[in-house]
Formats: C-alpha cells, structure tokens, sequence
C-alpha cells in the first residue's frame, strides 16, 4: 500500500480561522481558500505544491483507493480532501488520535507538542506570519519559506506516525479510521427548520422565565416595544425586541443583590485560578450550577429563592440554543460531519469536539424534552435507513463478569429483567417493571441500582441523583411508607453521627425530617447491594478473600511499583508501571502514580493530579473495556460495508440502503450480542430500531 503524508496550509485571518470557527464551518466557508499543500511520498523527502498542481496530483497522479494517508488532525486535513478533491484513501492514520491514546488525553497532542515530547526535530512557526495573506499576497521567496515549513511539518508527521504504529494494535488503528471517516465522509441530513425552531422555543423559555422574576427592560417596560417619531413602533434596541434584562442574572454581583433582596446572602468560594496581591486564592460567589451553594438554592423551600437560582442556570445555560444553532448552520452547507475526539476520554472513549457534542444527546429528559429536537434533527439521505442499536446494560454486565459475581452474570445470561428483580428485593414484592404501570418507579429504582451501584455509588451521592432524576428515571423521593414497605431499621443510620452531620449539609429543598427519610431508604439500597454483590464489592466476604473493588486497590500498588499483576476474570489484564494493559492491546494510563501519607492515591492526567481508589478504577476499566467490546463489533460491522455515521459509547449508529436495513439491522444485532475471543463467558445483548431520523431509532 503507498503511504502518503498530506498538510494543508490555508488563508486564514482575525474572523476567520479554527480559534473561533468549527473546523466545518472553516472548511466549508466561502472564505476558505488553499495555499499550498505539503505531500511526502513514504519515507522520500517532502515536497509543496501550489493548489492548481496538487488538484492534477489528486485526480490523475495516485489510486486513492491502494493509498494511506497520514496526517497530524486528519478531520482538517481530509475533510479538505474530501469535500474539494474528492479523496477517499484507503485508510486514515492520524497522528493526533494515535498520541491520544499513547499519551493521554489531556497530554498536550498538538505537532508541536509532540515533536518535543517525541522526537529530536521541531515544527517550526512560520504559519503564524500568514496571517490574513491570501495566496496572491506571497511573493515568490515567502511561498518558498511556507512550503519549506510545510514539508517540515510534513516529516515530523511521518516520523511520529511510524513511531506510533509500532506501539498500537491494528484494529486500533481502523478505528482512528472509522472515526475520521465519520467525519470526512458525511451522511447525515439536518433539519434546519426543526432546529431553527427549537432555539426560538429555547429563546421563548428564557423570556418566559425573565419575566416569571420581573427583570423586564427598563427601555420599554417589558413590551419589547419602543415608539419612533418616523416609523412609530420599533423593536427596543436595548433588548432586541425581547422586553427582557438578562443582565442582573448573568452578572455576579447583580445576582448577589437579588438574593440579598430575599434575604438570602451569597455564600463565597475559593477562586480555583484567581489570586489576590498575596498569591491567595481570590473569592467568588459559589454560583456555578455544579456548586453545592447553588444546587442548593435550586432546591431552596422559598418559591422566590427557587425560582431565582432556576432562572439563573436556565438562563447561564446554553446548550440548546447554542447546539441547534450550531447544527442547523452545518445543515445548511450539506451533509453533516460528524466530529468525535478519538480517545477524548481517559478510559479511551470518544469525547466530543469541534464546538458540536454528538455524544450527549439524551434520549431521556423529563426536565429539557427539547433536548430531544436534536436526535429528531437527524436524519437519513433520500432512500436511505438509520439503524442504531444499542449493547444493552454492558457495564454492568462487565463489572458482574469480572468479579466472577456468578449469580448476576448467570441472570444477565438467562436474560431475566435484571432490574425487576432488584427492585423485587428492593420493596419486598414481586415488581414486574414492563407490564404493570404502578411498577414503573420501583423498576427504574432497581436500573440505577444494578447500573451505578456497582462503581462505589455511597448513599450521599445516590440520595442526590435519585431526587434529581438519573439514567433517565424521573425525581424519586422515598418516603415513611417506603421504610415500612422495605422493612428498614433506621436506626443504622441515624445512630451514626457522623451521616447524621453530613445529612444536615446536603443541599436540598426538602425539610429535614423528609430528607432523613429519603437518605435513610437510599442509605439501606447501597447497604444491602455491596451485601449481595460482594465479589464486586468486597462487603461481608471472609477474611483473606477480596473483592473487585479490593483487587483494584492492589491494582494500584502494583503499578506504583511497576510490578506485573494479572486480573479480572481469566487473568485478561496486566498491570505495568504506570499503566494497565488492555486485551486489544492498548494501556490504560495512570502516570505517575502514587498514595500520600494518609493512603489516599493520584496520578498526573496531563494536567492535574486526580484521585483513583479501587471502586472508580473498578469504574475505569469497565467503561475502557466495553469501549473494547463495542469497538471491535463495530469494526466487524464495517468490515462487511455497513456505513458508519456515529459512535455513541454503547451504541453503533449506521445509516444503510432502505431496502437493506431489515438485513442490516439484524446482522448488527447478532454481531453486538457476540462477546470478543476474549471475553468468554461474558453475556452480553442488543437491540435496535430502524429509523428515519436519529430520534425514531
């Protein structure tokens, strides 16, 4: 196969370029114009050619289709040469999403950081002096010390990719591919006017709620309206026509005064990056929406204190409007690329990027059903199918299997409803979750505790979610009759002063007694879960025997001391210094690892140091593992010509001729019920829709 390294240079300027603009948006801009572009020919120095040369070179010179093509961030570079040149090579190795998965996510991955970290060469700067210079504004000599810059950035691209290849698997490597082609190669339709739509209703809703509170214009008094000797009634240009005052609940301190006026005074916060004349951390009001302060204002039992805070996250919050915007701008220009940052995460999943998160779209949100406009934005080209099907309950499902927790790996492996029957011990009585309407609560309380459980979830954390609504579930408060039913002695938990004085922090809008009622049931849940789950847990086993949790601290000791320890079940995983080996090949990394005087471990994640104990680094493997299991489905799906358009974590979306997605369908099933060579005895189940849009799948 001919191997050919490619780097585009291209106009940009103040209002043009990749700081301010999505890299589709860039591409596919009216403004975007090439200026030179760099080719190495396998190991051959690289050489430059002007725009009007390499269109003859791609369309005459090379057979795309025998011919690999390394690039450092092959969505800008190959979404250039697909979109104007037509190319489609026959595979895409990217030095960006290689030195992610070898280096870490937050590393620092740019060319120039990995030349230094990497190799003996430099990328050099000149880029930074072409600035606002269309092609015609170089003169001979410039373009001669850009192309040499070029092919510079050209070798040290190739360098690294060959470095790279040799310290990853294969189908790693496809799976850079497939994620590039996601990108290069769109599907997708958008929806424009559905979108356009939903940021209007967004805009409607934050009006709404401006108004709810009383910041009215002060210009036109809230009517939106100002007179006009000329025209007579015109939009007020203080407000866009609004009749609203967004900024008492955008600003800080004018949010504070708001508070203060319903007697409530603004709790203060240390400044995580400002510093005072002293080096010490400035003070902030505690007022971002993840703040406890805050959550707790959301929860406050005055309606007018509530109703405030509720503004003031809605409003701070622009996920909708700013995503659907977003798409529907993209929509506009053509099919829809779809970016995701290959190994984003630290456990190697895909993250999204380039200002358009494809990955967080929920499909249920009984808070923002709007959310839901996105997913029904998407949709399939003329005579074409979506297909999504979705590995059912794969986490847990891991988790159980490694622990060697063989009663709920032979459950899964029946295909019983998990979830009726923990809510079944959870209540006392037989729950039947899909056929009885009353069970419905009782069996999404018995999903989240099967699905989060499971990775060291404590009855503080878990009290929170259920009042806030997770995994889909709506609020679930739990009550005096709850206690009764469950037959729960409160006394195991109000008899410890230490929960007790932690219940009289927690943020909620609850009264105390009501909240200590909650807390209690949700407090029994875990109890009783890390009792009946020990393999995973390590609660309750006898002396000398470890749970998973158990073995993953050990884990932990043995990659500070580099020592080699196997584990999981069938011994799949090894540890090194530093790392934990995958079965497919690839490492888990925890750099620099290390326990403090009290125990308590860190390791450096390319920024910061971060906490890791056994149940989250229980957490980390599974989700790297089902990000394995899924990844290597998805290649075999692939592999048979199925296109994929999207990968989000546990599903494979594809989109397929209509008159083959039944077959498709089907075989993409059967395909995510198979559990890799090695993962035997792993149990593991699918099921999927067939689709116009992402929403009907």
């Amino acid at each position: 196969m001919q191997i050919l390294t490619l780097d585009w240079e291209t106009y940009y300027a103040q209002d043009y370029s990749l700081s301010n603009m999505t890299t589709e948006a860039y591409v596919r801009d009216a403004r975007f114009e090439e200026i030179l572009i760099g080719v190495k020919d396998g190991d051959a120095p690289a050489y430059w050619l002007l725009p009007e040369r390499f269109a003859h070179f791609a369309a005459n010179e090379v057979d795309w289709s025998g011919t690999a093509v390394i690039c450092h961030h092959s969505h800008f570079d190959m979404l250039i040469a697909n979109h104007y040149h037509g190319i489609k090579p026959a595979l895409h190795i990217d030095t960006l999403s290689m030195a992610r998965v070898l280096d870490g996510p937050k590393a620092g991955n740019l060319l120039h950081d990995l030349c230094i970290r990497h190799l003996d060469g430099r990328k050099g700067d000149y880029v930074t002096y072409a600035k606002g210079k269309h092609l015609a504004d170089f003169s001979v000599a410039e373009l001669h010390d850009y192309g040499r810059y070029c092919c510079n950035d050209c070798d040290r691209t190739y360098d690294l990719a060959l470095k790279f290849m040799d310290q990853l698997p294969m189908s790693e490597l496809k799976l850079i591919d497939l994620t590039v082609r996601m990108f290069t190669e769109p599907v997708f339709v958008g929806n424009v006017e559905k979108l356009r739509g939903a940021v209007a209703i967004e805009r409607q809703n934050k009006i709404a709620l401006l108004k709810g509170i009383g910041l009215l214009c002060p210009a036109c008094n809230g009517s939106g309206q100002q007179s006009d000797l000329i025209a007579g009634t015109v939009p007020c240009k203080k407000c866009d026509g609004m009749g609203i005052d967004k900024k008492p609940i955008n600003s800080n301190n004018q949010f504070a005064a708001l508070l203060r006026g319903l007697g409530e005074e603004p709790e203060m916060k240390q400044s995580p990056t400002v510093k005072d004349a002293n080096g010490n951390p400035e003070m902030i009001y505690a007022f971002a929406k993840t703040d406890s302060y805050m959550q707790s204002l959301v929860n406050d039992a005055d309606g007018e204190v509530r109703a405030l805070a509720e503004t003031r996250v809605a409003i701070k919050s622009n996920i909708i409007e700013t995503r659907a915007t977003k798409f529907a701008e993209c929509a506009t220009r053509g099919p829809m690329p779809v970016y995701l940052s290959h190994a984003g995460a630290h456990t190697l999943r895909p993250s999204g990027g380039d200002g358009m998160n494809w990955l967080n779209m929920s499909k249920h949100n009984a808070k923002r059903p709007e959310m839901m406009v996105l997913r029904q934005s998407i949709q399939a080209p003329p005579g074409y199918k979506i297909l999504a099907p979705d590995s059912g309950q794969g986490e847990a499902r891991i988790v159980a299997w490694l622990a060697n927790q063989y009663d709920l790996v032979e459950a899964f492996a029946q295909g019983r409803d998990i979830y009726s029957e923990a809510a079944s011990d959870i209540y006392n009585r037989p729950i039947d979750r899909r056929n009885v309407k009353e069970d419905y609560i009782p069996g999404q309380v018995g999903k989240i505790e099967i699905l989060s459980f499971g990775f060291g979830s404590g009855w503080y954390t878990a009290s929170l979610g259920f009042l806030k609504g997770v995994l889909g579930a709506p609020p679930i408060q739990f009550t005096v009759e709850d206690i009764e039913a469950m037959q729960i002695d409160p006394n195991r938990f109000l008899n410890d002063p230490k929960k007790v004085a932690i219940l009289q922090t927690m943020p909620s809008q609850l009264g105390f007694n009501d909240l200590a009622v909650h807390c209690i049931v949700v407090h029994d849940m875990v109890y009783k879960y890390r009792h009946k789950y020990s393999l995973i847990t390590g609660y309750g086993l006898p002396k000398g025997q470890q749970g998973f949790w158990d073995v993953m601290e050990s884990v932990i000791n043995a990659m500070m001391r580099g020592e080699e320890m196997t584990f999981g079940a069938h011994g799949i995983m090894r540890t090194e210094k530093d790392a934990i080996l995958l079965p497919n090949g690839t490492k888990l990394l925890y750099k620099g690892v290390e326990r403090d005087g009290n125990g308590d471990a860190t390791y450096w994640d390319g920024r910061k140091r971060t906490k890791i104990y056994g149940s989250l680094a229980c957490e980390n493997v599974v989700q790297a593992l089902h990000r394995a299991v899924v990844a290597e489905q998805m290649l075999e799906i692939a592999d048979v010509g199925i296109k994929i358009a999207l990968w989000p974590y546990d599903e494979v979306v594809a989109v397929v001729p209509e008159d083959a997605a039944d077959v498709a369908l089907e075989f993409m099933i059967q395909t995510m019920k198979k559990a890799p060579s090695w993962a035997v005895g792993l149990p593991l189940t699918a099921e999927g829709k067939i689709g116009n849009t992402y929403a009907e799948c």
